[in-house]
């Protein structure tokens, strides 16, 4: 299973670093959540990339466009695997669900080859966990908010 980006192979990685914009874009407005997101994401996933790369990811950023995606053969599941983690993450980089992130979502998916269905599928286990984590967080005030009374 792959645990880093560096183990996708750099037009994976390049495709990516785009389709992670795309998809932020999406909704024309970048908020610091995902400007968070992003700049975790691009400190590994660019790290060893040519100059040209980041300062084309940059430049999409800055003039907010979005940029067109090329179709992406992945021939290894785990990296496949780990390219959807991603872009399913990008979707909830600023906690909220927007229909425009998600068509896009779908869009870019569909690059990967990847089935409606499959698609579906990923994005509600990330709304699920997205969800639990907002409860956990929600908990964690009640019952320090408790201890304090208490």
């Amino acid at each position: 299973m792959i645990k880093r980006l560096s183990e996708l192979v750099p037009t994976e990685r390049r495709w990516l670093a785009k389709a992670v914009v795309a998809i932020i874009l999406a909704d024309g407005i970048v908020e610091d959540q995902q400007i968070k997101f992003m700049k975790r994401l691009f400190r590994q996933l660019l790290g060893e990339e040519p100059q040209d790369t980041i300062t084309e990811i940059k430049n999409l950023l800055r003039k907010k466009e979005i940029p067109e995606l090329e179709k992406l053969q992945v021939g290894n599941l785990d990296r496949l695997i780990f390219i959807l983690d991603v872009l399913t993450a990008s979707v909830f980089a600023n906690g909220k669900k927007l229909k425009s992130e998600v068509d896009k979502y779908f869009e870019v998916g569909r690059k990967l080859g990847l089935e409606v269905g499959t698609l579906s599928y990923r994005l509600s286990l990330e709304a699920e966990r997205e969800r639990v984590k907002r409860k956990l967080t929600e908990m964690k005030g009640e019952i320090g908010e408790f201890l304090r009374i208490a």
